[in-house]
């Protein structure tokens, strides 16, 4: 009775597994995340057109393509990072994207379970499958773009009481750190004219500021910026849930396997056990009564 209920839970497992694999099959070929915005209401800009660019490597090549090449001269480090940051800027629209079902559907499933956030996509090259992504998600596509060119990066996270929180990010070239919002969009003219300040020189100076952000409340921008923090240099974000998604992603492509293998060596292991089981209930079945 034990060994048909252990057979119906695994086979009921690696069917569950293999539907799965079924769905993230699907998913890769078919599923798409249709734009539907060109411009947000506080003026975000967005083109559909750079959709297209579903991979970190694709992103960088296209930048290399508006450049005019995929060596960048010395001297030329802020022009290819005004294409960076032109193009970053273009191809999302602010939105969380999140795993659904068929795209990593063990995160899916289980991050609600551990933590929600660690459903929200953060490996850049799944980020860039969808044309939304939140702050920290364009920050984090925008530091893998500048890091694969040889530039070092760190993350600015802002956390001001009452006014919740934001994400973005520097590069360092020319000697010094440069500050990038792919996401609140300041007024790209002003950034290029000022050289990408990074955000302890903007903090300084609040009419700068305010006329980056001319579409935010002024008050809202200041409190924001004064409570600025930098991460290390060159590490990635959000490393924890990035080791959870891929290992989860991998496992909703190989969990059938996986389970399939187990049942093997449970199923091998099991029967070797009844074996000697049995074995061992022969020879005592042969063993000689001793006489009075």
């Amino acid at each position: 009775m034990k060994r048909k209920t252990l057979d119906l839970a695994f086979i009921v497992l690696i069917s569950i597994g293999f539907q799965i694999l079924m769905l993230e099959i699907w998913e890769g070929f078919l599923g798409k995340d249709k734009p539907n915005v060109s411009e947000s209401a506080n003026g975000e800009h967005f083109d559909p057109s750079l959709s297209r660019l579903k991979t970190v490597r694709g992103f960088t090549k296209y930048c290399d393509s508006i450049y005019g090449h995929s060596q960048i001269a010395s001297a030329d480090s802020e022009k290819y990072a005004i294409v960076v940051s032109r193009v970053l800027r273009d191809r999302f629209y602010h939105t969380f994207s999140y795993y659904r079902l068929g795209q990593n559907s063990l995160a899916y499933f289980f991050a609600p379970f551990i933590d929600w956030r660690l459903n929200a996509i953060v490996i850049p090259d799944d980020i860039l499958k969808h044309p939304n992504a939140a702050c920290s998600q364009q920050s984090i596509v925008g530091m893998e773009v500048f890091r694969c060119k040889g530039f070092n990066v760190r993350k600015v996270t802002f956390l001001a009481d009452g006014y919740g929180g934001h994400f973005c990010f520097e590069a360092h070239y020319d000697g010094k750190w440069h500050f990038f919002d792919p996401d609140m969009e300041p007024k790209l003219s002003i950034m290029i004219a000022a050289h990408f300040p990074p955000a302890s020189n903007l903090v300084r100076n609040d009419s700068l500021l305010r006329n980056l952000y001319f579409r935010r409340d002024g008050e809202y921008i200041e409190k924001l910026f004064a409570s600025y923090s930098y991460g290390p240099v060159n590490k990635f974000p959000a490393s924890k849930a990035k080791l959870f998604q891929y290992i989860t992603k991998y496992l909703s492509y190989t969990m059938w396997l996986w389970l399939s293998l187990l049942y093997f060596f449970v199923s091998k292991k099991l029967r070797f056990t009844n074996k000697n089981q049995q074995c061992a209930e022969l020879q005592g079945s042969l063993v000689p009564e001793i006489g009075a």
